[in-house]
């Protein structure tokens, strides 16, 4: 896929998630710093050691490149720039997860098993959220759309492709939907009689679900209008 730059390329897409996921969030990321130190250290050291291996190994066949998928380059003649990277990225990763899991254990959690359960709590969340949509009038309005408009697909068999755009905007639509309701629940808990603030807010979400829907509605035409034309004309006594 990244040809000459392959190992790179895979490097890059294997190793910059985790480290996003670690360095980026602020509780973590004051672990990480507190121990910058230590994990710069081991970083190079299992750099420069996996940095000095890496060529005995290739040259006595323990394993080896495909031409076309490295780049060639060499760092002081001696060591791929590709395994290079490779160790940096690889080490930092495990360095910072050490030293994330290190701390996180002497206070007792085990980060990869709280991590887990508070992802699972979070999905838990969001679909319970989705019962927003039977408290309103409009949400359910939207859904029965969206169903009419994937039976619709179904039944003129349009391109995934065009699958891929309907599903964005039905999923825009709702979601706007479901932000809106929030909104409104949230300002009719802050009293009975809202300021001019509070009652932009409330009119601003709705407006956003106006303009998902009017660009859905587009979406509609484009893909449907002229199918349903040919079937109507095609059909018709």
């Amino acid at each position: 896929m990244f040809g000459h730059h392959s190992y790179i390329g895979y490097t890059l897409l294997f190793c910059i998630p985790p480290l996003i996921l670690m360095w980026l969030r602020r509780e973590f990321f004051a672990i990480l710093r507190r121990n910058i130190r230590s994990i710069v250290f081991s970083t190079l050291a299992l750099t420069v050691y996996g940095s000095l291996i890496w060529p005995v190994a290739l040259k006595y066949g323990a394993w080896g490149y495909h031409a076309d998928r490295i780049t060639g380059v060499k760092l002081l003649g001696y060591v791929y720039v590709d395994d290079v990277l490779w160790w940096i990225l690889v080490s930092l990763v495990i360095s910072s997860f050490i030293v994330i899991s290190r701390d996180y254990e002497d206070r007792g959690v085990d980060i990869v098993w709280h991590e887990i359960t508070s992802l699972v709590r979070s999905f838990k969340s969001a679909f319970q959220g989705f019962r927003a949509v039977t408290l309103e009038r409009n949400p359910t309005v939207h859904v029965a759309v969206a169903a009419f408009v994937i039976l619709e697909g179904i039944f003129l068999k349009i391109s995934a492709t065009e699958w891929f755009v309907v599903a964005l905007a039905i999923g825009l639509v709702i979601g706007f939907e479901l932000m809106n309701a929030a909104v409104e629940r949230l300002a009719n808990k802050l009293g009975t009689n809202p300021d001019e603030d509070i009652r932009l807010i409330k009119d601003a979400a709705a407006a956003g679900v106006l303009i998902s829907a009017l660009a859905a509605a587009a979406v509609g035409l484009k893909i449907f209008f002229a199918r349903i034309l040919y079937f109507l004309n095609h059909t018709s006594p």
